[in-house]
């Protein structure tokens, strides 16, 4: 019952606690405050009795057990409940608190589809926007705006393998996706890495950081799901047994420009915004010059330190930012089922730190397949270390 639970913001006033150096007010839950995750989800295991071979393929060397930096669990907020303005901000500030990732254990056995898009929904409103459905994919029979990802088991198809920030080829991008866990396989694989692009672009040299802050690259959603680009995801969506192409898809016919350092609106964070799975080129220079930054930059993303992975178990649900974060899924073990539901809030044209934004005027045609093949779709470090391991 709503009206006989604490509220989030008494909660909020209860309770404010620092970790790894930041201030966080989100202590929502009714028994411990929020928790950082250390690369994952209150392990109901410890790290050490994790599956073998899952822990370590994604980088190449050992995953620490604490991640101070990035990510926060509400373990006792109850998703199908109804949420006030005041409730949803603070939610929406652990968030900000946290680098952009918040994960809600604990949800009903009994939550539907439909509680999912309710509390998406009541998102929205606070954001005076709408869900966004996938541009490309068709959305769930019982509702468009969901995205359903299932993979059957041993189906050797990976949808989202590649790092990116969800929708970022629209004019207006994704802010907030929020990720339901529909059937689960067996806890410790099938882990969804985030990496956060804020720390990366902090982590930068200031030259370089000078460099880039001024650049702008076309973003493509033809580059992931049109024909004739190799490693794209299209092979993925058609292999799916849920997935399936939009009879009309005007997204794929022309690409959009982006800053290549957008700025936060709540937070006022500078972050990378690049990715290989959409990203093709840099706006102004020669393709040698233009590929050499952004296989820095895709790869300076994907570096350990700036990554954290979330495990996934029954009734899950996790809430991250687009605008602070970069995720790709993990595909460690295919022979279990593994079906989820996604929900996008639609964001606003991505500003860079003038205040500019080029997304809604600055379009071009469709980059074509085979412009950057060898290049942009090479392997991240983190995934070429996979590989390695499992020769």
């Amino acid at each position: 019952n709503c009206q006989s639970r604490p509220t989030v913001a008494k909660m909020l006033r209860r309770s404010a606690v620092r970790l790894g150096g930041r201030r966080f007010s989100t202590a929502v839950a009714q028994e411990p405050a929020a928790r950082l995750l250390a690369g994952r989800c209150e392990l109901a295991q410890p790290w050490s009795e994790r599956p073998k071979g899952t822990i370590d393929q994604m980088t190449g060397r050992e995953v620490s057990t604490l991640s101070k930096h990035l990510g926060c669990e509400l373990p006792s907020v109850d998703l199908t409940n109804s949420f006030s303005f005041e409730e949803l901000e603070v939610i929406k500030q652990a968030s900000d608190d946290a680098g952009g990732i918040v994960v809600f254990s604990h949800q009903k056995d009994t939550m539907t589809i439909h509680d999912h898009t309710r509390f998406a929904r009541q998102l929205v409103a606070s954001e005076d926007t709408v869900l966004e459905p996938h541009a490309v994919a068709a959305g769930h029979p019982l509702d468009s705006d969901v995205l359903e990802i299932v993979r059957e088991a041993n189906q050797h198809v990976v949808f989202g393998e590649n790092w990116h920030s969800d929708h970022s080829f629209m004019g207006l991008t994704a802010s907030y996706s929020i990720l339901r866990i529909d059937d689960c396989p067996r806890f410790g694989v099938n882990d969804t890495l985030f990496s956060s692009t804020e720390d990366a672009f902090d982590a930068l040299s200031q030259t370089m950081q000078n460099l880039i802050l001024d650049l702008n690259a076309y973003h493509s959603a033809n580059k992931a799901y049109g024909v004739g680009h190799p490693g794209n995801s299209l092979a993925a969506m058609e292999g799916t047994d849920t997935m399936s192409m939009l009879k009309e898809t005007p997204i794929l016919e022309s690409d959009v420009l982006q800053p290549c350092v957008t700025v936060h609106p709540r937070t006022g964070r500078r972050s990378i915004y690049v990715s290989p799975t959409f990203t093709t080129h840099v706006d102004g220079m020669r393709p040698e010059e233009s590929k050499a930054i952004l296989l820095f930059l895709c790869q300076w993303i994907a570096r350990p330190e700036f990554c954290t992975r979330v495990s996934w178990r029954p009734n899950q649900v996790v809430m991250w930012d687009n605008r602070s974060l970069s995720h790709k899924g993990l595909a460690d073990e295919l022979t279990e089922r593994r079906a989820v539901h996604r929900v996008t809030v639609r964001g606003v044209s991505p500003q860079n730190h003038r205040g500019e934004s080029f997304s809604l005027t600055h379009k071009t045609k469709a980059a074509q397949g085979g412009l950057f093949e060898g290049v942009l779709d090479m392997p991240d470090p983190a995934t070429a270390a996979a590989r390695h391991m499992q020769a």
